[in-house]
């Protein structure tokens, strides 16, 4: 299930990477000849802003991310086991303290006693659901929602490599 979800994770990075690159070269060519879209320099952002979160939680499922090996090196097998235990640990840790963080701030139960972003924004000054971005004309909430999704895959991710740890198996 880790490798699956990480492979598809990749895979809509490598989309949003695709888009960054017609939306630049969209721009690009509108712009040579005279005529800009206004809006492609901020889509490029947001698509690039979904790959980054995208390939950064596909890569804790595949532990791919950057590592201090001079320590695991010296420990033994018994050692880096025990190290791998607890790095898996402090990365769940690390997730559901950012998935508190992203539930208190998209705030669900608060968007739904209010009964409309509008309401809610006024009783909390929360304006997630309501500010449009500045050329896209589309709200903001769009592209903040690659926060959910990377903090329910990172912790997905992390709470599946430390059951693996924990059980003795190496991760594909």
């Amino acid at each position: 299930m880790n490798a699956r979800l990480a492979r598809i994770e990749a895979g809509l990075a490598g989309l949003m990477l695709a888009a960054v690159l017609l939306i630049s070269c969209a721009g690009a060519v509108a712009r040579s000849l005279g005529t800009p879209l206004i809006w492609a320099d901020e889509a490029a952002v947001a698509a690039m802003v979904w790959s980054g979160f995208l390939g950064a939680a596909a890569l804790f499922g595949r532990r791919g991310h950057m590592a201090l090996t001079f320590l695991p090196e010296r420990l033994g097998r018994r050692g880096t086991a025990a190290l791998r235990v607890l790095a898996d640990a402090l990365l769940l840790t690390g997730f559901a303290g950012l998935g508190l963080v992203v539930w208190r701030w998209f705030d669900l139960p608060g968007l739904r006693a209010a009964g409309s972003a509008q309401a809610l924004a006024d009783a909390s000054f929360n304006f997630l659901y309501l500010e449009p971005t500045q050329t896209l004309g589309i709200r903001k909430i769009w592209i903040w929602l690659v926060l959910p999704l990377f903090t329910l895959g990172g912790t997905l991710h992390a709470a599946l490599l430390l059951a693996m740890d924990l059980r003795g198996e190496t991760p594909q």
